[in-house]
């Protein structure tokens, strides 16, 4: 059985068995950032856990397959002094099974601010990572799991007609002297909603990313700065169904581009663009994605590199055009309070190769909040 058979079977498979979704691919994983005045004056204790196997079997000449096995565990304290302000103190431990020379611990700490009715501002750790909602040209799933943690700031929208995250991911900083260059990450996330009623909604959704990593106190003074902007523009249309399988369907198409405005350009493109269309079906524990993506000379240093043009690892390896047909399923069912159990596929077929690339990742995640006292 050929590999372009067993992707039309998994799809076909897939579909059939599902049965109960968000309105967005991934909402199960977001953070809830508002602030309700009904925690005001009280403290509490938050735990995040996330338990993750991750295979991705990858036989292109783009990307390289691999399996991660790992956890994210992030215990803090949150106060809330008054009904504008969160104050968050706590850690974040990543660490990979069998590997403990790879545990990375991170200090989480962040100031959030109710500027105005819709508008919060962030200092500090962020809500980062699929909170950004990015399309995956620009930004891979993968980072929720293995680079979960930004820290910098951020301005979060929230109104009736317009919804925007502006942030900044300062991702390494540099003192003098140091060896490496400085890394940081700039994005703007927004959605302009044209029409939206109790069952169609019409929306423009504009994603923006500029990937920098330079500075100039560094020692290795022959790293070449490097600056490259990533943004999306597209045109989405929701109704809500309300079947017994499905309650809620997603069109959306986006124009993709890549520039490289590093003053000596050194990639093997100095532009490219693509499209990203996808069907999203939606009900009350699956999330199933069908798409389509086409790419010319692209480039996304933070996007899922199936997408690109040339291999990060496998120098001079190239494919200036990439045409690949996709189909996703989330699965999320809550097992207990606070306890969420997660599988997904993700399935990609090179239409000029004939090549069948897929990954499949099993998710425990877990929520607790736990009043310490009420002040």
């Amino acid at each position: 059985m050929n590999r372009k058979l067993i992707y039309l079977l998994s799809v076909l498979l897939f579909t059939l068995n599902s049965k109960s979704i968000g309105q967005t691919f991934d909402n199960h994983l977001f953070s809830d950032y508002k602030i309700h005045t009904t925690d005001t004056s009280k403290l509490f204790i938050e735990i995040e856990n996330i338990n993750y196997l991750r295979n991705n079997e990858y036989f292109g000449k783009v990307v390289e397959g691999y399996t991660l096995l790992g956890y994210n565990i992030a215990p803090k304290f949150t106060y809330f002094p008054n009904s504008k302000i969160k104050l968050t103190a706590g850690a974040n431990i990543l660490s990979y099974y069998s590997r403990n020379d790879e545990t990375k611990v991170s200090i989480l700490l962040s100031f959030q601010y109710k500027l105005l009715p819709k508008l919060d501002f962030v200092l500090g750790n962020i809500y980062g990572t699929v909170n950004h909602k990015l399309i995956e040209p620009l930004f891979d799933f993968e980072r929720f799991l293995n680079n979960n943690t930004e820290n910098g700031i951020q301005f979060l929208w929230n109104g009736d007609r317009f919804i925007a995250d502006l942030w900044l991911d300062w991702e390494q900083q540099i003192f003098y002297d140091d060896p490496f260059q400085e890394k940081f990450n700039v994005g703007l996330s927004s959605c302009f909603i044209l029409f939206e009623n109790n069952k169609n909604k019409l929306s423009i959704p504009f994603q923006n990313l500029v990937r920098h990593e330079g500075g100039q106190i560094n020692s290795n003074s022959s790293a070449l700065l490097k600056t490259i902007y990533n943004n999306a523009l597209g045109l989405s249309y929701s109704r809500n169904i309300h079947s017994k399988y499905i309650h809620n369907i997603k069109l959306s198409s986006f124009w993709v581009n890549y520039q490289d405005l590093s003053p000596t350009q050194v990639q093997m493109f100095i532009d490219g663009d693509g499209s990203y269309s996808t069907l999203e079906l939606f009900n009350k524990s699956f999330d199933i994605l069908f798409g389509y993506w086409y790419g010319h000379q692209f480039i996304a240093p933070i996007g899922n590199p199936l997408f690109e043009s040339y291999s990060r690892k496998n120098i001079f390896i190239e494919e200036p055009v990439r045409n690949i047909i996709m189909n996703k399923i989330s699965y999320q069912k809550n097992i207990f309070k606070g306890i969420n159990l997660g599988f997904r596929f993700d399935s990609y077929y090179d239409l000029d190769d004939s090549n069948f690339e897929y990954s499949w990742s099993f998710l425990l995640i877990y929520n607790g909040q736990f009043l310490v006292r009420n002040f």
